[in-house]
């Protein structure tokens, strides 16, 4: 329908917002606990925050224009304290007789029952996720109590008017909306398990919890985060040298030392820790002096695209129709596209296929564990 057009946009824009600003942080935290990220965990914190969203502004939006100009709604009835009133409002839609079961598809039609259909679909999913929260069908009264104070939580927010953040009331307090939202919260928490062997059960998501957490596995994902970590501090410490000491030239000099110095020169001096393994708890094993070679032949790996295309940009930036300067140009062009590529897709396909480790750490007779 046109009118939860509004609501449904902006939750998703909320929700975007929330999720740009979280996801980081959220990671973190995730590779920090349990040492990987649990795409079935997260795939469920992430969509119950949407649906938190989706569901407050389908009950809330539109709002009026100005909180202080509601005097067209003073007048208005917005308290509905009769159960099951909407039998009475059924009865009322044009073309539906009781006795006569012809006439049941335009009641089905009609927008009264389109609306408590509404109302019982709004607080199903939350009986599903209260399922998966709660994984017992005998928690059911907890359900019960949950969301029945959430219909309530709505109720009372439109008959305050937001709780008082406007003048008057601009939607309507109804009894039977509370016991429609009621009971599709418990048609979803019981029907759950039929959605919910689509997903890992939370017991399951612990038992990988235990296996890394036992194991001191440092994951794929923690071992990506630790690099890219490392190397965005490395390069924005470098950024502020260069500014500070030229004026914000000979950048790639400051950052190349700059990252060099953070992924091979300091796990040495704090025992394999790297600033972007402090914040996943991962570090390097470090057993012999030898072990800084290994770190330098990891660097090597992982900066020799940006040396590639630092090369190609300073050719670049020299117009000349000499034939041979030209062909320098496209070959680093081409050269660049291809390392980076090359770079990615291998990150990707070892991502896909499960690979314990990232290429550049595979490659390096190094192990990352977790401490």
């Amino acid at each position: 329908m046109p009118s939860y057009a509004i609501p449904l946009s902006t939750a998703f824009f909320a929700f975007a917002i929330i999720a740009f600003l979280g996801t980081v942080p959220w990671t973190i935290y995730q590779y920090r606990k349990h040492g990987y990220f649990s795409f079935w965990r997260n795939l469920v914190i992430f969509s119950f925050i949407y649906y938190c969203l989706t569901a407050f502004f389908l009950v809330s939006l539109p709002l009026p224009k100005d909180r202080n100009n509601t005097l067209e709604f003073k007048n208005h009835i917005f308290t509905q304290l009769k159960p099951f009133n909407m039998i009475h409002n059924f009865k009322e839609v044009p073309g539906f007789q009781p006795t006569n079961i012809k006439t049941y598809p335009t009641l089905l039609k009609s927008f009264t029952f389109l609306e408590v259909a509404f109302n019982v679909a709004l607080l199903f999913p939350l009986g599903v996720y209260l399922r998966y929260f709660l994984k017992k069908a005998s928690k059911w009264y907890l359900a019960l109590f949950i969301t029945f104070s959430v219909t309530l939580f709505f109720e009372v927010s439109q008959l305050t008017a937001l709780f008082g953040y406007y003048a008057y009331p601009y939607r309507l307090f109804d009894v039977d909306d509370l016991l429609m939202n009621t009971l599709g919260g418990m048609i979803g928490f019981f029907t759950a398990p039929i959605l919910l062997m689509l997903i890992p059960s939370r017991d399951q998501i612990k038992q990988k919890d235990t296996l890394y957490q036992h194991n001191q596995l440092a994951s794929y994902g923690a071992q990506l985060l630790e690099i890219f970590v490392s190397m965005m501090i490395a390069r924005f410490i470098g950024s502020i040298l260069s500014m500070i000491f030229y004026q914000g030239n000979h950048l790639f000099v400051f950052n190349t030392l700059s990252v060099f110095f953070f992924i091979v020169i300091f796990p040495v001096l704090t025992n394999g820790k790297t600033l972007g393994g402090k914040l996943v708890k991962i570090k390097f094993s470090m057993a012999t002096s030898k072990d800084i070679l290994k770190l330098t032949y990891r660097f090597i790996i992982i900066y020799f695209p940006s040396v590639i295309s630092q090369l190609t940009i300073v050719m670049n930036s020299k117009p000349s129709e000499n034939i041979y300067i030209v062909s320098t140009q496209l070959i680093l062009f081409l050269a660049s596209f291809t390392i980076w590529s090359i770079f990615w897709i291998l990150l990707i396909r070892d991502w896909v296929k499960k690979k314990s480790e990232p290429f550049f750490n595979r490659l390096v007779p190094l192990t990352l564990k977790r401490y």
